[in-house]
């Protein structure tokens, strides 16, 4: 987790130097309308790793090559449908919203077509990473995902040298990054878990229990994408680009400590959810509390001294910084905290598969920053404002959340 948050944050110094700060904005901008969908990949591994850590718990191997299969035909068909949403309303919008200096706009296109083969990447490679995390494989998941983030890093180096367009390069190196890790994960799966195969699945009813779980989930994790990625084209339509550059640096602060929290959490999840499928409540709160604790040990003694250092940190990390990706990135390592220590519940919550009234609940409210920030970018207000925005919905959405920990879970057992 060390290395990993190390590697990134390094790496985005020189893409960021490479670059220089209006490419940087632009790039981030052409990437951000997929990555409002890219959300579609955390929920079907979420969903995937349910059904399978539920069936593994309970020793019903059918049920978990069915949960696989099923997984497997699912991230084609959503890769399908996101290719034909992406080429028609995403590229629209593209061409005619998004603030792009002319001589970049050709460029910008070519950014965003290699986007939408990253995602597809990424989503087809979910049935298998939820396998490799589902049977616990953490030595290869830490592998694969330090090889990935040493290529990124590599990419970052060579934008110096290489001869030709160096926004187009780095996406194309991010695109063989995402086709390494996809190859691997499948190679792993095929030849070392042998359990877990691709078959015609004839469980019809799984097939919808697992559409049913993952819909109510994509309301929950588009919202999550609409609050980061949604603002990050607010900015770009009300300030611009450099905006951007500041508002990307401030996300991969937060995506930095985002990272490290899930990792934390993705050690407990898989046991989380096989305690509540085999009634073991008593280890399952146990966990909970262990992971919530951690979760606050870990990130508060990362984020203090951020907060505390940040602008020292910034000019050793980019070499140079300004007000407005300072005052981005305290705001934006609030926001961090404030979500990741509500994950604990959320996976109680994806264990009992109250889903529809756990997400409709919660992230209707997350979702309400987007339309407070546009708002407020339009009455005039300072471009910060959108952090202040999330920050406060973020807060709301939490008490919603214990609420229903409260209801669904605590009064239940």
């Amino acid at each position: 987790m060390a290395l990993l948050m190390v590697i990134n944050l390094l790496a985005v110094r020189y893409v960021r130097a490479g670059l220089g700060i209006e490419d940087y904005g632009i790039l981030n901008v052409a990437t951000g309308l997929v990555q409002i969908v890219i959300c579609l990949k955390s929920i079907l591994a979420t969903a995937t790793q349910r059904f399978l850590s539920i069936f593994l718990g309970n020793q019903h191997m059918d049920e978990v090559r069915d949960s696989f299969s099923v997984s497997v035909k699912l991230s084609k068909e959503l890769s399908l449908l996101v290719l034909l949403g992406m080429e028609t309303i995403g590229l629209w919008f593209v061409c005619t919203q998004i603030n792009c200096p002319e001589s970049r706009y050709i460029a910008m296109l070519i950014v965003y077509q290699l986007a939408i083969l990253n995602f597809i990447l990424t989503l087809l490679q979910v049935p298998y990473l939820a396998s490799v995390l589902a049977y616990e494989k953490m030595d290869f998941f830490a592998f694969v995902t330090i090889l990935e983030a040493i290529v990124n890093l590599a990419a970052a180096f060579l934008i110096f040298v290489v001869p030709c367009d160096k926004m187009i390069f780095y996406a194309i190196m991010l695109a063989v990054s995402n086709l390494l890790g996809y190859i691997l994960y499948k190679l792993y799966v095929n030849k070392k878990i042998r359990d877990i195969y691709f078959q015609q699945v004839k469980n019809k009813e799984l097939y919808r229990k697992m559409l049913s779980f993952s819909g109510w989930t994509v309301y929950g994790s588009i919202s999550a994408a609409l609050m980061i990625q949604g603002n990050m084209l607010v900015l770009n339509i009300f300030v611009g680009p450099v905006a951007n550059a500041a508002f990307a640096v401030a996300m991969q602060i937060n995506n930095a400590i985002t990272n490290l929290g899930n990792n934390v959490i993705m050690a407990v999840k898989p046991q989380m959810v096989m305690n509540y499928s085999k009634g073991n409540f008593r280890q399952l709160n146990r966990l909970f509390l262990l992971s919530t604790l951690a979760l606050v040990v870990v990130m508060g003694g990362i984020i203090l001294p951020l907060e505390v250092w940040l602008p020292e940190i910034l000019e050793l990390w980019l070499g140079n910084t300004d007000y407005i990706t300072i005052i981005f990135s305290r705001l934006m390592i609030i926001a961090a905290f404030l979500l990741m220590i509500g994950m604990p519940i959320t996976i109680i919550m994806h264990a009992v598969g109250c889903v529809k009234q756990y997400h409709l609940m919660v992230e209707t409210i997350t979702i309400l920053c987007l339309p407070a920030s546009y708002i407020s970018l339009s009455f005039g207000f300072t471009p910060e404002s959108v952090c202040w925005s999330m920050i406060a919905f973020i807060i709301v959405a939490h008490i919603c959340r214990l609420f229903c920990f409260w209801k669904y879970y605590l009064s239940e057992i």
